[in-house]
Formats: C-alpha cells, structure tokens, sequence
C-alpha cells in the first residue's frame, strides 16, 4: 500500500512545487506562497526518501540503514510546521500572523531536534525496508518515544489544520480560496486516522504487545497517503482557481484576439511586407502562437499600426465623408463609427497604394480623435479588434463568387 501511494503522492507533490515556485518574484512579498511552496517542498522530499529504492540506497551510501526514516520525519514536521504559518497569513492580521508563524516554526525545530535526539540513540540495526521499521521496532523503548513524539505532533499539526482550514473558509469571498480549503481540511482529518492507529499500535507495544496486523497497517498508510494527496489537491485548488484558470483564460482570449487580428494584419502584410518587426518568419491566424502570445499580440498591433501610418498619405477626405454618411445611417455612434470609418479607410488607402494614387491633401483617420484614451495596450488592443471587426465585414462581399 505504502509504495503504491507514495509515488502519487510525489507526483502531485513536486506538481503542486513546481507550480507554486514560478512566480518567484511574488515569494519576496508573499510570506503564504513561500510557505505554501516549503509545504509542498519538504512533503515531496518526505515521500522520495520514504520510497523503498530511495530508502536503500540512503543507507548504503550513509551507512546507517535507518536514516532514511529520520530524514522522512524530519520533512514531514517541517512541512506540518509551514502549514500553519500558510493559514496564519491567510486569516489573521499581519503582526498575529507573524507571531502564530514565529510559533509554529519554533515548535517544529523543538520537535526535529528531539527527533535527531532519540534518533541517535535508536540500536543499529541491518538492513530494513520502509515496511519493515516499524514492525521490527515498536517493541523498542527509544523507538516507542521517538514515534511517539513524531505522532504527536504530526497529529497535532494536522489537527490545527483541520481547524484553520475550516475557519479561513468560512472568513474568506473567494470561491474557489473556500472550496480548495475544505477539502485541505478533510484531507488533514482523514490523516488523524493514522496517528489513532499508530497511538493505538504503541500503547498496546508499550503494553508489551508489539504485533501490527498486516490489514492495519495497509488501513494507516491508506490514511495517511490518501489524506495527504486529498490535502495537496486541497491546497492546489486556490492555486489553480485564482491563478492557473484565469492563466489560461487570458491565452485563449489572446489567441482569439490574435485570429480576429489576422485578416486585416495579413492584407497590411501583403501589401507593405515591411511592416513585420521579423521579417524573415511568416506568422498567420493559421498559425497560431503557443509561447508569449501576449507578446505576439502586442507586436501585431504594432504592425498594424505601422501599417496604418504608412497608408495615411493615401487616405482621401470624400472615403471618410461618404463612409461616416452611410455608417451613421446604420445607428453607429462613437467609438464604433470611428472604427467602421477607419476600416473603409484602410480599404480605400489599400486599393490608392496599389493604384499609385495620393490625394493632394490627406484626410486623418477616424480614430485618430479617440488615440488620447489609448492609454494602455489592451486599449489599443479593443480599438483595433473593432476595426478589424468591421475591415473583414466590408470585405465579405468581395469574397463571395
């Protein structure tokens, strides 16, 4: 059972790291995150030493076979010991926060030493297995008090975190914060059934009955293991909810606006090839972008905009008066008048270039008169999505036979 939920949980472990330490920069002013990342950190790390190929080669290069079990302990105190200090920051004011975090680590260092303590007073055994250990050695006084003070704790943290999760729950307007919490906190009590198992396995060891039947100690790594995958899936809800989902919302949307770009970019293109900031690719609405597609957005409106200035000494004032008659008469008003007229402009200049034709005075184009309000680039990025709205509208006739 033991090998067969370690690796999943590993798995979503280092998952669940690795996406919480890409936003480096947010780390330096968000104490939660970094917690959050150490939680999912030393909880991989617990479970690669727990791993028996891992645990075996730990005591050969070591020598010292049961070091792996210490160096398992000790992640999982430290990782129970962040777990507060992420749920502090969450819910309490800053300097309560501090002062629970401040607590919370302290506790977890006092319990680690302890730990190295009876740890190296532990008799030198042979070669063991993770399945084994503890089956081999609950009858042993230090073992009984070194596992009792890890399943002490251990239950303790879990505890406070079954508590916390549910009050930071109940306190926080984030859907998603909610729902990841709860199911943190069910996590964490499902793991309180394997410290009752353990307790009740080193009272009756104690007792002098050191016998753990096989059924019981698959039902405590189910307990364990499976609580802990249900507490990390828990805890990457918030992550995926708040940052990952709009993530991926924002790539669609950019990729749509990248498409709807396309036909109007492609003409520019076509006509005036200097317009590409890199000449030598041809990107296209078929070939859509994967990595930096925010990047790739702006730059096509950049271009199109390149593409527009150099189209200006061939717009004609009678193409804006008889567009701006025939759109008004339509109902459009505004900001979408101006891009309709802009739109029969950039036709207009289109077919003047390729007829070498220049009016003696240029006209300005529509939108010129709403550029102040430009001000940031996905301003720029709604005006000329308009535009382009309308520029492959007035083609459509064109392209029928």
């Amino acid at each position: 059972m033991q090998q067969l939920l370690h690796p999943l949980c590993l798995t979503l472990a280092v998952a669940g790291f690795c996406l919480l330490l890409r936003p480096a920069r947010r780390h330096r002013r968000d104490t939660a995150l970094t917690a959050l990342a150490g939680v999912y950190g030393f909880c991989a790390l617990s479970f690669l030493v727990s791993l028996e190929p891992t645990w075996i080669h730990l005591g050969e290069v070591t020598d010292s076979h049961s070091i792996a079990l210490l160096a398992s302990f000790v992640c999982v105190i430290a990782q129970v010991s962040l777990q507060p200090v992420v749920l502090a920051c969450w819910i309490l004011p800053p300097d309560a926060a501090r002062r629970a975090a401040r607590t919370s680590l302290l506790a977890g260092a006092a319990v680690i030493a302890g730990l190295v303590l009876l740890f190296a007073l532990l008799p030198t055994t042979g070669p063991t297995t993770p399945q084994t250990f503890t089956a081999r050695h609950l009858g042993v006084g230090v073992y009984q008090a070194y596992l009792g003070l890890y399943i002490s704790a251990y239950g303790a943290g879990q505890a406070l975190l079954v508590v916390g999760c549910l009050r930071a729950a109940r306190r926080t307007d984030e859907v998603w914060v909610a729902r990841g919490l709860r199911i943190a906190g069910a996590g964490a009590l499902l793991t309180l059934g394997y410290c009752a198992i353990r307790l009740a396995a080193l009272l009756a060891a104690v007792r002098g009955d050191a016998r753990i039947p096989a059924a019981v100690e698959h039902l405590a790594w189910a307990c364990a293991d499976g609580g802990t995958l249900v507490v990390l899936t828990g805890f990457l809800v918030p992550a995926l909810g708040v940052h990952l989902v709009p993530g991926v919302r924002g790539w669609l949307r950019a990729q749509r606006q990248y498409r709807t770009l396309g036909p109007l970019w492609e003409v520019m293109h076509r006509s005036m090839p200097a317009i590409a900031l890199q000449p030598g690719r041809r990107p296209t609405r078929v070939n859509l972008p994967v990595w930096d597609v925010s990047w790739q957005l702006y730059r096509r409106c950049v271009e199109i905009r390149d593409g527009q200035w150099a189209l200006a000494v061939h717009l004609e004032p009678a193409v804006r008066e008889a567009s701006g008659t025939r759109h008004r008469g339509h109902g459009l008003r505004d900001g979408e008048l101006a891009a309709a007229i802009t739109a029969d402009q950039l036709h207009a200049a289109l077919a003047a270039r390729h007829g070498g034709r220049r009016p003696a005075v240029p006209a300005e184009y529509a939108d010129s008169v709403r550029h102040p309000d430009l001000r940031i680039p996905e301003d720029d990025v709604r005006e000329l999505l308009r535009i382009a709205a309308h520029f492959t509208a007035a083609a459509e006739p064109s392209r029928r036979p």
